[in-house]
């Protein structure tokens, strides 16, 4: 290992992007599952479970919030930080991320297996070099957009906007949640690359109580 790895000003520029990207789509996946726990409280009150133009308001609310956050990860403009933005970099700099840079970043652990470390690593390498594979990158970039297409399509025509063309598509809730998964693990998987610590999800322990405010009448009688 080389004690004396310093980071380019491209990997302090990544590590700053990622701290974004991840406080980002953290959001929109604990955003996500909230919304759907509210509607699995809804679904198991009869008293509550009906037509009323407070649920479509907050429908309409959660997707163009959700459809917003997904478009500005998955659409890169210029001097804005998002995921895809980072994905493109790394696919034209590879090179910037290679071994020496992973393992460096357990040179303070005595008990880390510099072998575990060079496994790890293979997992993102070029097979023919010592950096991360720009053909990998670009595959999950290109999954992301493929998949994410329809709801960055509508964010586009209908909530950044009201364009003259009609969207392609309408997605569902089903699809923006599948989307909103499929961008929280593609994330998972650079979050290993980038600090060569392994997260499960990203879905952070939920504020304790967070539902206490539905145990509570919500209208005050006048007296």
């Amino acid at each position: 290992m080389n004690h004396e790895f310093v980071k380019s000003q491209k990997i302090k520029k990544w590590l700053k992007w990622m701290k974004v990207i991840h406080d980002e789509v953290q959001l929109l996946v604990w955003e996500a599952k909230m919304f759907w726990e509210v509607q699995d409280i809804i679904r198991a009150n009869p008293r509550i479970n009906k037509p009323n133009v407070f649920y479509r308001y907050l429908g309409r609310s959660y997707l163009s919030h959700a459809l917003t956050g997904l478009r500005r990860q998955i659409k890169p403009q210029k001097d804005s930080i998002s995921f895809a933005g980072l994905l493109e970099d790394i696919a034209e700099n590879p090179a910037e991320l290679s071994r020496c840079y992973f393992e460096s970043l357990h040179l303070d652990s005595a008990s880390r297996n510099i072998m575990k470390v060079v496994d790890d690593f293979k997992r993102y390498a070029d097979p023919n070099n010592t950096y991360v594979s720009p053909q990998m990158v670009k595959i999950d970039l290109d999954e992301l957009k493929k998949v994410v297409k329809a709801c960055e399509d509508f964010a586009d025509r209908r909530i950044a906007h009201h364009d003259r063309r009609e969207p392609e598509t309408v997605p569902t809730f089903k699809e923006l949640d599948e989307c909103i998964k499929l961008l929280g693990k593609t994330y998972v998987k650079y979050h290993l690359l980038f600090y060569n610590v392994g997260i499960g999800e990203l879905v952070p322990p939920f504020p304790y109580g967070w539902k206490s405010i539905f145990g509570e009448a919500w209208l005050i009688e006048e007296r």
